[in-house]
């Protein structure tokens, strides 16, 4: 079986054998169902919560399905935490879709050179409705000949240059030298929000944002029946400083979603910038990127052999190949089938090439044990 060639490494480590908690949420995060539907004890309901809530992006995209699953699982204080959370969630995620089209529509009649990136693209491809997958913000690569000319857009539709106070989380004018100093070291320009109040929430909505203190990080003035929020969008000229944005926009599609005509990247780049993001941010960090194997489950089935191939071109060019290796022997644990060109691709990876120096080749190891917080 491909699952058990692929997954013995990791599954055999005794430090690293996933609990029930952890088993939870790789169903949760492949949209299966949970099981045992057992309730959990104190501890396992405990870290369950504090594994979503690390994952928040995922929320929107539990069903009712699975909510009423956890309802018997969790304890009670639990799901009454997560369930206010779910519909704060999903009212800010709306928020950022809402606001971000009119700008959408406007790089397309403006002819710029743009697609949209990472959770922003897989939000309109692979989930049933876009705000099922929740995101600070929506990310936006563009032609460096347009970034001037997308940035007037965005700020000619209510989006202002700011920064943000890392104590409150609001947003406030940026300095512009500091702006300034940022963007030249950096890929992307800096953040650009708007600031929504939104009168029209329902009662639940408002009293799940009023009463769950984890919620507080993405709605203000929460004692008010009006709350706000802030709607931000990522201009990017690259995906990194190593790896630019002239071969995704070449390939970039285009699509339809309620009227609107939007750009996205092809499979390939797709599938390749999700490796690029698990990998690059799983192995530099303690407890992140788990959410976004959320993407790549809903996008392995349908991945064509050639964009596929394709894929493995763009890891070669950009020395990804390790990190490709890393994450796909993973895709078996989420209750996937694994396709053959996967399970192919993962044997072939899983020898280095003959005295090669693992820095020069982007290989930092696995990224799997400290996604769970653990080495």
């Amino acid at each position: 079986m491909v699952g058990t060639f692929v997954g013995n490494g990791y599954l055999e480590a005794p430090a690293s054998v996933l609990r029930q908690p952890e088993r939870d949420m790789l169903s949760l995060i492949a949209g299966c169902p949970i099981g045992p539907l057992t309730p959990r004890n104190c501890e396992h309901s405990g870290e369950l919560l504090r594994l979503l809530f690390a994952s928040w992006q995922l929320l929107p995209s539990i069903t009712d399905a699975q909510m009423d699953a956890l309802c018997r699982v969790l304890a009670a204080s639990d799901y009454a935490r997560l369930q206010a959370a779910r519909l704060a969630l999903i009212a800010f995620a709306k928020v950022q879709i809402v606001a971000c089209r009119p700008l959408l529509n406007a790089l397309h009649e403006q002819g710029l050179n743009y697609s949209l990136l990472k959770g922003g693209a897989t939000a309109f491809l692979l989930y049933p409705e876009p705000h099922m997958r929740g995101a600070w913000d929506i990310d936006i690569g563009v032609d460096r000949g347009d970034l001037k000319e997308a940035e007037a857009l965005a700020l000619k539709y209510g989006y202002v240059s700011a920064q943000q106070d890392r104590e409150t989380n609001r947003f406030f004018r940026a300095d512009t030298r500091l702006k300034a100093s940022v963007e030249a070291a950096h890929y992307e320009l800096g953040f650009l929000v708007r600031r929504f109040q939104i009168t029209n929430l329902p009662p639940a909505t408002v009293e799940a944002i009023r009463s769950e203190p984890f919620t507080h990080q993405y709605w203000f003035d929460t004692a008010n029946d009006f709350p706000c929020c802030y709607a931000s969008v990522d201009i990017h000229h690259a995906i990194s400083l190593d790896i630019p944005l002239r071969d995704l926009l070449a390939h970039a599609r285009t699509v339809s979603f309620g009227g609107d005509t939007l750009r996205v990247p092809d499979d390939a780049w797709l599938m390749a910038h999700l490796v690029f993001k698990i990998y690059w941010e799983g192995v530099h960090n303690y407890g992140k990127c788990l959410y976004e194997y959320a993407d790549l489950v809903r996008l392995v089935p349908h991945i064509s052999e050639r964009d596929f191939d394709r894929m493995v071109e763009i890891l070669t060019i950009y020395n990804l190949l390790a990190a490709g290796h890393y994450v796909f022997r993973r895709l078996h644990l989420f209750g996937i089938e694994v396709p053959p060109r996967f399970a192919g691709f993962i044997r072939e990876t899983g020898v280095p090439p003959l005295q090669a120096d693992p820095i020069r080749i982007n290989d930092l190891g696995d990224m799997w044990p400290k996604i769970w917080g653990r080495r």
